[in-house]
């Protein structure tokens, strides 16, 4: 584990802290690094997915390109 020392906006983190439930600022910071690293991934993951070619063909249901979506 590294240790780092960052100044942190004593408001921003309290009202993280109460969102989130966590216990300590740490814990606010581990929370928060983990989901911007899954909201940055997530897309690469979708388009990863949108690639497989053969996806109709197994899954028995139909596979709308995302030109097509709904936007849901």
């Amino acid at each position: 584990m590294a240790v780092t020392s960052v100044d942190l906006d004593p408001g921003l983190i309290e009202r993280a802290r109460k969102l989130t439930g966590e216990p300590s600022n740490r814990a606010v910071l581990d929370l928060a690094l983990r989901r911007l690293i899954a909201s940055k991934q997530k897309g690469t993951m979708i388009d990863g997915i949108s690639e497989l070619t053969d996806l109709p063909d197994q899954l028995g249901a139909p596979v709308v390109p995302p030109a097509e979506s709904t936007g849901l």
